[in-house]
């Protein structure tokens, strides 16, 4: 009997090592494979709306002025209706740029209504570009036409139709070259640049046509021949395949003939403006030029096109931090089981440390600094486990798609590839949740371990 006792006083302690030690591993295992599930996915999520902003504000800009009603009831506006230096159309903001200030010859013209708007100070297109004087900066104009292009493959010739926007192609957009595929060739007056999309379709380089639009007085179809001269990547614009890239003369021609409306509301002419300055910037710019109420100054997070999915986008990141939050609490509530282990397994060392003099705060410390480094390590061996997985992403949807025995991400949405770099967002969010909440976890143990009585310890023990 003495022997077996004796057994069992030093056996039963080896047992509770052994089980502080699985749940201590198994604590570590959870909340590492947490911290890498929430790193990879925030960081594919984040990088993929990075991905398409770049592609959207190197088509656009990242910053767009747009006329206001205000610009439509001008004098400098309507003016062009009754003058013959202006044929008697109204002019884009391309063309007002480039033409003198004030069209309508008293003399020569016919006379201006008594309900015509009085002459302003300022002409607003002048005013405008003063007061963007060193920034790069371009027009643009957005038109629409029926495209019909004619398909010459062996013998057969086919003719493909689709009913476009014209975008004026912006050759100041410093960026605009990383939109391009490979072999684009040289632009002209007739040539073109179609999404990437009408490669499907058998559009080649070199492929000929004509936009077809109707004149407005005439009723008549009118035909502008073009040639293809490329093909971009339009991301994932709402106008998308849609948008045809086209040099400023063809819009304008069309303008002159017949008046565009964009559905979704994105404004037709206007100015995109690149470089390195903000909203509120180029917004003071234009109140210090005295014409803020002719232009709405809006960042591409603004713009019709990209508003709501660029919403959808924060959402979605929201949701998943507060989701990636959630399950890392839950995870690193393992730690208070494994520490309740520890307490329970170290009570008589904890007694003769109190004995010994420690303090209460001290012997919390300790358990709490137990917490503290599970949650870092398990936050660097996460971490290390995201970057590998990151780098090897294509590896791991080549998996994932055989596996589904389909394109696990699909191109369209997702880009040619996902993300490969880890998001400094996600990175910095998991650096500081995880170590805290483990800290946090820890200190139910802790406060559990200063309230054992020394006394009634040891003389159990």
């Amino acid at each position: 009997m003495f022997e077996l006792s004796l057994a069992l006083k030093y056996l039963i302690p080896k047992k509770r090592s052994v089980a502080t030690a699985l749940i201590s591993l198994v604590s570590v295992t959870v909340i590492s494979l947490v911290v890498w599930l929430v790193l990879v996915f925030l960081s594919v999520t984040s990088g993929i709306e990075k991905n398409w902003v770049s592609k959207f504000t190197a088509l656009q800009a990242p910053l767009r002025i747009s006329p206001t009603d205000e610009y439509y009831r001008s004098y400098y506006y309507q003016i062009d209706h009754f003058a013959a230096a202006s044929n008697y159309t109204v002019k884009t903001i391309g063309e007002k740029a480039v033409s003198p200030g004030d069209p309508y010859a008293p003399d020569k013209d016919i006379e201006l209504p008594a309900f015509f708007p009085k002459k302003e100070s300022i002409n607003p297109v002048q005013g405008a570009l003063r007061a963007m004087d060193g920034l790069c900066f371009q027009d643009f104009e957005i038109g629409g036409a029926l495209l019909k292009l004619h398909l010459q493959r062996e013998g057969r010739s086919t003719w493909l139709s689709q009913m476009s926007f014209l975008l004026s192609i912006a050759d100041k957009n410093p960026r605009f070259s990383t939109l391009l595929l490979p072999n684009t060739l040289p632009l002209a007056d007739d040539t073109i640049l179609l999404p990437k999309s009408y490669l499907d379709s058998g559009v080649a380089l070199g492929d000929t046509g004509f936009l077809s639009y109707t004149s407005a007085p005439s009723s008549q179809e009118q035909r502008i021949p073009i040639r293809v001269a490329g093909f971009y990547d339009p991301g994932f614009m709402s106008m998308g395949n849609r948008c045809v890239l086209v040099p400023a003369k063809i819009t304008r021609m069309i303008h002159s003939a017949v008046q565009t409306t964009s559905p979704d509301g994105t404004p037709v002419n206007g100015f995109f403006v690149w470089g390195n300055v903000s909203k509120p910037e180029l917004v003071a710019r234009f109140e210090k030029a005295g014409i803020s109420k002719y232009w709405k100054i809006a960042s591409y997070d603004e713009y019709e096109s990209a508003r709501d999915l660029l919403a959808q986008f924060r959402s979605d990141r929201l949701l998943f931090t507060l989701v990636g939050g959630i399950v890392l609490l839950v995870a690193c509530c393992n730690v208070i089981s494994m520490l309740i282990l520890l307490v329970n397994d170290k009570k008589k060392e904890i007694a003769v440390l109190q004995a010994l003099g420690a303090k209460k705060s001290s012997v919390a410390l300790i358990f709490g600094a137990c917490g503290l480094t599970v949650g870092v390590l398990s936050t660097m061996l996460g971490t290390l486990l995201a970057y590998v997985t990151l780098r090897n992403i294509d590896t791991v949807v080549s998996v994932l798609s055989s596996l589904q025995g389909r394109t696990a991400f699909n191109p369209m949405f997702f880009g040619q590839q996902l993300p490969h770099t880890l998001s400094p967002d996600a990175l910095t969010f998991v650096l500081i949740a995880t170590p805290v909440l483990s800290l946090l976890a820890g200190l139910v143990p802790a406060l559990r371990a200063t309230r054992l009585q020394p006394a009634t310890v040891l003389r159990s023990e």
